[in-house]
């Protein structure tokens, strides 16, 4: 199966007119009727179905129907990763990740099987735990970071990887420590310790600029400037924080988690790569990651 004929079948099931399709392909419907019977042959199914009313699409059409872009754009991919990897399977890559996901399973899992592959690529890991400004972005070849950031210059290219919900980091004998889920009104009147706050591209930013307007500005806040400091400030009774699950990793031996339910406050995983005709290595690595790790929410 070509990518040639699966987008030809696409815009005949979107006309079901072999006329009107073969228009907007510039061929003729001669050639667009005997690619549908090909494809048709090496599916070993049939796609369409004509009769006195027109073109319809059979069951097995239905279906193709609804994943034949995800297929094009797959097997788009798959031919780019391998003339990429013809290439270049030699060289490094820099690789700035934030403390937080440093601890993703999925990130670290990636990294092995890669390694595994391309024995040859070198990866060159720095995990920033005093955060992931937006110049990084031009002095690592990939990013990883749960900064939304914008006004990108144009070789670079970004990709959002998951989106999960945030905890609640509690001091020992807290009041809230009894609920079993904390609800956004409960953190009226606390102090939030809150590493980057300055960073407003952040997800420690965005969350709090949430839970002030869901309290209506009765809540107190303490800036730090990292998430590990953070946590030293809830464990030593100054107030709490919130943080995505990435932080069970990091917790004093006092502190607890507990989950927070709003679908305001929320802890995003992005990848940024920095395209240079230069590293084929890098631009190998971005398309094996976009390929492997699909977008997930959490």
């Amino acid at each position: 199966m070509t990518t040639e004929k699966l987008y030809e079948f696409l815009i005949l099931s979107k006309t079901l007119n072999y006329s009107k399709a073969a228009e907007t392909l510039y061929i003729s419907q001669s050639i667009l009727t005997r690619h549908i019977q090909e494809l048709e042959k090496e599916l070993d199914t049939r796609l369409f179905a004509r009769s006195t009313h027109g073109v319809s699409l059979t069951y097995a059409g239905s279906i193709l129907a609804g994943r034949a872009e995800q297929l094009i754009e797959k097997c788009d991919n798959a031919v780019s990763l391998a003339h990429i990897s013809g290439l270049s399977i030699m060289g490094s890559v820099k690789i700035a990740c934030s403390l937080e996901l440093s601890y993703a399973a999925h990130l670290q899992i990636f990294f092995q099987r890669f390694s595994g592959r391309y024995p040859n690529i070198q990866l060159i890991f720095d995990v920033k735990t005093e955060g992931t400004p937006a110049e990084l972005l031009l002095d690592y070849d990939i990013v990883f970071t749960p900064c939304e950031y914008t006004n990108l210059f144009p070789e670079i290219q970004s990709q959002l990887i998951a989106r999960h919900g945030i905890y609640v980091v509690l001091p020992p004998e807290h009041p809230l420590l009894s609920k079993s889920l904390i609800h956004m009104r409960e953190l009226s009147g606390e102090t939030l310790i809150v590493p980057f706050a300055t960073e407003y591209f952040g997800p420690y930013a965005g969350n709090l600029l949430a839970v002030q307007k869901h309290t209506r500005g009765n809540i107190n806040y303490i800036k730090t400037a990292n998430l590990p400091s953070a946590l030293f400030l809830v464990a030593s009774g100054r107030g709490i924080a919130l943080a995505p699950r990435y932080v069970k990793n990091l917790l004093p031996h006092n502190a607890v988690v507990t989950g927070l339910s709003s679908e305001q406050c929320h802890f995003n995983e992005y990848i940024y790569y920095h395209e240079k005709k230069d590293n084929g290595a890098a631009r190998l690595f971005w398309e094996e990651f976009r390929n492997s790790i699909p977008i997930q929410t959490v």
